[in-house]
């Protein structure tokens, strides 16, 4: 099996729009620890109300922003629901905004599954390397991602997911998944082969 992650600078909106949550109504919980080490392994939940102000009124079936994961339009939210796709169950209607006005378009925040699917450490640089049999990276701090290959591939059954290897700044997608995508014509997702991804903190934009 094949693992895809997103392409490109996720805030370019030359083509189409990305989202901010609105300030005033932003709410947060809490971030999920693991039950071996104790560290962070996931960003603070957002919390209802979900709204979200759009940078232009250009909108793909894909908006990605300032929260984990992304925002699909109901186009994408059907597709999957009627397919044979896995972890993807959960979706959280949200409130889109642009210049203060409140759009009509539906769309839906995805819960997207984080597991503990380990990766191969020869091709990420990490600082103190401090790892954790149980959600690998530990205490450890990610600085370059030289490509994406996973030790335990046979055990993932998601299609979409988050692994605790790379925490929630990485969403990993199944060859199954960009396929559907693919043939759907789903506007504002471009994918690169896990395997070939190249990610640098001193320029977090991308190469």
């Amino acid at each position: 099996m094949k693992y895809y992650t997103l392409k490109g600078n996720l805030f370019d909106d030359s083509k189409f729009a990305y989202g901010e949550q609105l300030e005033e109504n932003y709410n947060t919980g809490k971030y999920k620890t693991c039950p071996e080490c104790g560290n962070a392994i996931s960003m603070l939940e957002w919390l209802p109300p979900y709204e979200i102000n759009i940078s232009k009124n250009k909108i793909g079936d894909f908006i990605y922003g300032t929260y984990v994961g992304f925002i699909v339009s109901v186009r994408v939210k059907d597709k999957i629901e009627h397919s044979n796709l896995k972890g993807l169950e959960i979706f959280k209607k949200v409130d889109l905004f642009y210049k203060k006005k409140r759009l009509q378009d539906e769309y839906f925040y995805i819960q997207i599954p984080l597991i503990n699917a380990f990766i191969d450490l020869k091709y990420v640089e990490l600082e103190d390397e401090n790892y954790c049999k149980t959600c690998q990276k530990g205490g450890s701090i990610l600085n370059k991602i030289n490509g994406i290959i996973f030790s335990n591939s046979e055990q993932i059954e998601e299609d979409v997911f988050f692994t605790t290897s790379l925490g929630q700044a990485t969403i990993i997608m199944s060859e199954n998944f960009k396929k559907i995508m693919e043939l759907n014509n789903f506007t504002n997702i471009d994918f690169i082969e896990a395997s070939k991804y190249k990610w640098d903190s001193m320029s977090p934009a991308g190469f």
